[in-house]
């Protein structure tokens, strides 16, 4: 299963990329890093950047793990998208799904992906203060939930 924004930022053309490593059954979980791909001028703000990075740097201290992007850009088996036990339905999604696949110890890896400007529409997270201010709260809430649930266990990512 591929998760792809559809306001043209993300570059379709990585899918098989993201997909080869679950096809040869080498990883489970495969996120696109829009921070360690060439990004076209404008397409993260100076806000997204940073999110990415405390992100990265909070997953690394709690699970071990080395994220470095909460990028919606993903490619997952979908038996395994099945078995996680998903709440979040706003703005916590992708660092959700991270933060319980590190739990599962999935075999996960990140892989540099391009990134542009968005073709359509205004972001609803970066795109107003009110959506900034939203989005930091439910990513918080989303990483205090999962971080302080029951289940302990440590994943490792891979990066190519």
């Amino acid at each position: 299963m591929v998760f792809i924004d559809g306001d043209g930022s993300d570059c379709p053309e990585f899918i098989n990329e993201l997909i080869r490593p679950i096809q040869e059954n080498r990883f489970d979980f495969v996120i696109g890093s829009r921070t360690r791909g060439i990004r076209e001028r404008g397409s993260l703000n100076r806000q997204q950047i940073f999110a990415a990075r405390l992100a990265g740097w909070l997953l690394r201290v709690r699970y071990g793990v080395n994220f470095s992007d909460m990028s919606p850009f993903r490619a997952i088996r979908s038996e395994l998208l099945r078995s996680l036990p998903m709440r979040e339905e706003t703005y916590g999604w992708n660092l959700e799904m991270q933060m319980l696949l590190a739990q599962k110890r999935a075999r996960v890896l990140e892989i540099p992906v391009n990134h542009r400007r968005r073709r359509g529409g205004v972001s609803k997270v970066s795109g107003t203060f009110k959506g900034t201010i939203l989005a930091t709260f439910r990513i918080a809430a989303t990483f205090f939930r999962v971080a302080f649930s029951s289940d302990r266990s440590h994943s490792t990512v891979r990066r190519e």
